[in-house]
């Protein structure tokens, strides 16, 4: 998935802000997503575009011509005549103002050489619309606060179609790195099946509890968490699974959102729709020996402090909803919810409703006929039903300004703080550590020492350079080789030379051997810290 340099590159080209006058927008679809994304996709996006009025002044937003209706009724319900066909064009515009967010890019330092940091961009638009503010575009035409938000809501929707047509050409790519990274999910789990000392004490303290890997995505794609999900439902489902306790227990590894966050089952079989994940308060009760449960749960944290695609925030009751698609496959091309166009989804048909428990069919059968009409991003909330869309997906923009977050995002962000606090390795893995990112940097500065031995923190960076350099350091990096606040360099800074290591071989192949296969033994070389 695309680093924060690509997202910034890709906004630019998809726009041509930075062209005057800009190319067509079939040719800068094409430039912005690659070869790689099939006809289908270029064609679906120049289709959402042209629907939200790609270069269209302000005085002809409220209408709709030929080519957008043409557009429309190809990802619309074959029976819609034109005036149900403009209605959905303006429900669109209303929500994502395509044309405002071009006119904000226009103005972003760095625009005129393409070369913008989409930081920037958060920071023009979180600067001004939560205040009430706006400001004169490069033509001149004033941008109030309410074109600015329908921006916001523009970009924020332009990186999920993003995100879901690159997931889209991962699954379709035969030579996809998706099985490397489910092998690498499958050694985490089976690490976690290790025996330690936390084995032979109860087995409800957190020591036994809690594994000793946590991760962290500051990105907003599941496809990390995805391939954790499906390697632990399999090991869980092993008739060979590791056993402990008497009598003998199964030993099942679930994962620690820091947040309580339900989500939509999957096969849900006559199940309730509602399936409320593992935490630690939960594992406890399970674990504990008055329980009697037929398993001992262990727990892995999995974070997203920005939040994740797969995330709505209901506008009705406020809570948060989890879905995960429709299938337990590693390639499950339901994963990512859809951007609101009919193409995108490439499901044939909608789930059976016949598989729910009678009391939730009700809520799917409105999101059935939502999806019907052409609605394919529609999501009834898990709690009280009402529908979602992109626009309800909960991803924070990580400008300079910071705004109060919501509940669920401030819990999650609690947690990575204690979880920072007790971190003795931190690997940094295609995170910069960039110098405007203070609020990580205050993190990691403020664990620099463990109150509780006093020893030192350790920190792994991976990151790509030319050389692939394998895992070296602390002795023998030279930080002449790398720009000012390049990763390492900041991470020396911060935690001290002597306990920095680098890798650049990039990932995945900072775990795998010279054949792309999974190394076992360039894993325990990366997680357990010595020096190389």
């Amino acid at each position: 998935m695309r680093t924060t340099a690509d997202q910034s590159w890709f906004i630019v080209a998809l726009s041509g802000a930075g062209e005057d006058p800009p190319v067509d927008l079939a040719t800068r679809v094409e430039v912005a997503f690659g070869r790689k994304a099939d006809a289908r996709q270029r064609q679906l996006v120049v289709d959402l575009l042209t629907i939200l009025g790609d270069g269209v002044a302000l005085a002809q937003m409220h209408t709709a011509g030929p080519e957008q209706l043409a557009a429309m009724r190809r990802n619309w319900r074959g029976e819609a005549d034109d005036d149900a066909l403009r209605a959905r064009i303006f429900a669109l515009r209303l929500a994502y103002d395509w044309p405002a967010l071009q006119d904000v890019l226009r103005i972003c330092p760095g625009i005129a050489t393409g070369k913008i940091k989409i930081n920037d961009l958060f920071n023009i638009l979180d600067m001004h619309a939560p205040l009430g503010h706006g400001f004169r575009a490069k033509q001149g035409a004033f941008l109030d606060a309410r074109r600015l938000m329908g921006a916001k809501a523009a970009l924020r929707m332009i990186l999920h179609t993003m995100f879901y047509v690159d997931y889209e050409t991962c699954i379709d790519d035969g030579a996809s790195l998706l099985e490397t990274y489910g092998g690498f999910a499958e050694w985490l789990g089976r690490r976690m099946h290790r025996p330690d000392p936390s084995f032979s004490g109860r087995l409800d303290r957190p020591e036994f509890i809690r594994g000793d890997i946590a991760f962290v995505s500051l990105n907003y794609d599941p496809i990390g968490l995805w391939t954790q999900f499906v390697a632990n439902r399999t090991l869980n489902r092993d008739r060979f699974v590791p056993t402990i306790g008497n009598p003998a227990c199964p030993i099942h590894l679930y994962h620690d959102m820091g947040h309580f966050i339900p989500s939509r089952r999957i096969e849900p079989r006559g199940r309730p729709d509602l399936w409320y994940p593992m935490n630690e308060a939960s594992a406890q009760r399970i674990n504990e020996d008055e329980t009697k449960a037929c398993q001992k749960v262990r727990l892995s944290k999995f974070l997203f402090p920005h939040g994740c695609l797969c995330w709505r925030e209901c506008p009705d009751c406020g809570k948060l909803s989890a879905y995960h698609g429709d299938d337990w496959s590693l390639r499950s091309r339901s994963l990512l919810p859809p951007p609101p166009l009919a193409g995108f989804d490439r499901r044939s048909a909608y789930p059976d409703l016949s598989n729910l428990d009678v009391a939730d069919q009700r809520s799917r059968a409105i999101e059935k006929d939502c999806w019907e009409e052409g609605i394919v991003d529609a999501r009834a909330c898990l709690h009280c039903g009402t529908i979602t869309t992109t626009q309800h997906a909960q991803t924070v923009m990580q400008s300079s300004f910071k705004q109060t977050p919501p509940s669920f995002i401030d819990e999650i962000q609690r947690d990575l703080r204690a979880l920072v606090m007790g971190a003795d390795h931190i690997i940094l893995m295609g995170y910069s550590l960039p110098p405007d990112d203070v609020t990580y940097r205050a993190f990691f500065a403020a664990r620099r020492q463990r109150e509780s031995s006093g020893g030192p923190v350790r920190c792994t960076v991976v990151g790509l350079d030319d050389s692939r350099s394998p895992l070296i350091g602390p002795a023998g990096i030279d930080p002449d080789k790398f720009a000012e606040g390049d990763a390492v360099n900041s991470a020396r800074e911060i935690f001290g030379e002597e306990n920095v290591r680098f890798c650049g071989e990039g990932v995945p192949d900072a775990f795998c051997d010279s054949t792309g296969a999974l190394s076992a033994a360039k894993l325990e070389a990366l997680f357990n810290w010595r020096a190389i």
